[in-house]
């Protein structure tokens, strides 16, 4: 059937007065898995009013602005919490002529790697010093498809087939040119980044010494093109978390690189990465930058307006006032909007999830029963892992003391889970707390009488 007769087929009453094309455009403007540009009409600067503690960009920025010499940055957040976004108003920032001026790097992990597996710094390394040498290519103006197949890059694939000689031999009969991007193929090439593994494993010292030595011839082109220097974004690597049997091995593989490894993360020109948010509590050195949630409540329990407002602003960024006063009713709107703020613990990627969800219904306004109904099987899921943690006492603590403290490996397997599924938030204000998802906070097995009685009577009084 032709899409241009679909409304006209679906069975009256199915959907409100909205038009079927209407709705259909705001469904896709509330998709939870889209990273919004900081241009973007949707985006929200949600620094301005305060309610994650701190100006982001500024925080990331400020370091790299103000140090002589090269910055390594570790930096976390649950997905969809604006990591992208607050990364792309950085680089907009540093490579601003009349700021840092820097060359500006990104990669996005999810384009290049396979997340789902293990990773090795062979990964992370070959694919700074290739797209590094795209950016520079494309300032020189060069063509990147004729240029690569004579510089670091191909360089460094000659080092690797000198160094062992099987790995030619995976790539025989393939070009010069072509050879030269095998690195970027290291999510669809298993063999090759097998083999490219194992060479790196023998001879670390050497690997990290030539890609260094590569990433400084780099960043001298960078320099006479009147670049200050060169700054390298490595985005989505939290996003490293295996399937539902891998995902310990998964994230113990990043803990090897960023933790263990960190020596050889440090580059000579400014980088930032992106690390899973269960390694945040592991890292001494580097710091790890923590986004936080919106603060809809204080670690007291007490509501924080500025927070609900904010998160008002978002939603009326996606949908636009006249269509959420035909979807929620215009006298319910205000609390229905208060209400998703708070089920959701100011998490911007529930919220936007759950608008979605809400669009789906076949009958507006949605009342007070309905959203209710659909708040709580939102947290089904949520309750279900909690379930299979069998960390639920422990999980009650952390409820009750705000603080994400371990005693043993039972507990910090917990932790690792429950953080990389979004059970546990974490917030800053003038000092850093965590709490549940408010979806589980209300589960009998968590109940504390004390602190129960003291969250009823703050809800009662807002």
């Amino acid at each position: 059937m032709h899409p241009n007769f679909l409304p006209s087929m679906v069975p009256s009453g199915t959907f409100p007065a909205m038009k079927f094309e209407r709705l259909q455009e705001l469904y896709n403007r509330c998709n939870p898995d889209e990273p919004l540009s900081p241009g973007d009409a949707r985006n929200v600067d949600i620094d301005v009013r305060g309610v994650r503690g701190a100006h982001w960009t500024n925080k990331l920025a400020r370091q790299i602005e103000l140090s002589r010499t090269p910055v390594c940055q570790l930096f976390t957040g649950l997905r969809g919490t604006g990591k992208s976004t607050e990364i792309q108003r950085l680089a907009a920032r540093l490579s601003d002529p009349e700021r840092r001026n820097l060359l500006t790097v990104l990669i996005d992990a999810d384009d290049v790697l396979d997340l789902t597996v293990e990773i090795d710094i062979s990964d992370v390394l070959a694919l700074v010093l290739l797209h590094t040498e795209r950016a520079v290519l494309a300032a020189e103006g060069g063509d990147a498809t004729s240029s690569l197949a004579g510089g670091p890059h191909r360089r460094l694939w000659a080092w690797l087939s000198r160094t062992d000689v099987e790995i030619g031999k995976l790539t025989a009969g393939v070009d010069a040119g072509a050879k030269a991007g095998v690195e970027l193929n290291l999510k669809t090439n298993p063999t090759v980044h097998h083999r490219v593994r194992e060479i790196v494993a023998r001879h670390p010292s050497t690997f990290v010494r030539f890609v260094h030595d590569e990433l400084r011839e780099l960043e001298w082109r960078a320099r006479k093109l009147g670049r200050s220097g060169i700054v390298i974004l490595f985005d989505s690597l939290e996003k490293l978390r295996g399937t539902s049997l891998t995902w310990k091995p998964v994230l113990e593989s990043a803990e090897r690189i960023f933790s263990t490894g960190a020596p050889y993360l440090q580059l000579p020109v400014h980088v930032l990465y992106t690390i899973p948010p269960a390694l945040a509590r592991r890292m001494v050195e580097p710091s790890v930058l923590f986004l936080p949630m919106i603060k809809v409540r204080d670690a007291e329990g007490r509501l924080h307006p500025e927070g609900i407002e904010v998160i008002a602003e978002l939603v009326k960024r996606r949908i636009d006032e006249a269509a959420l006063d035909e979807i929620f009713g215009q006298a319910a709107l205000r609390n229905h909007i208060r209400d998703i703020a708070l089920w959701s613990g100011g998490y911007p990627r529930e919220i936007i999830r759950l608008l979605q969800a809400l669009l789906e219904l076949e009958t507006f306004p949605v009342d007070g029963k309905t959203l209710e109904r659909e708040l709580h099987r939102a947290g089904n899921a949520y309750r279900g892992i909690v379930y299979d943690s069998g960390a639920i006492p422990w999980l009650a603590t952390v409820k009750r003391t705000k603080r994400l403290i371990t005693t043993s490996d039972q507990e910090r397997e917990a932790a690792d889970h429950l953080l990389q599924n979004n059970i546990i938030l974490r917030y800053l204000n003038d000092e850093e707390w965590v709490d549940v998802h408010p979806s589980v906070a209300g589960m009998r097995e968590l109940a504390d009488p004390s602190t129960d009685a003291r969250d009823a009577a703050l809800e009662q009084g807002a």
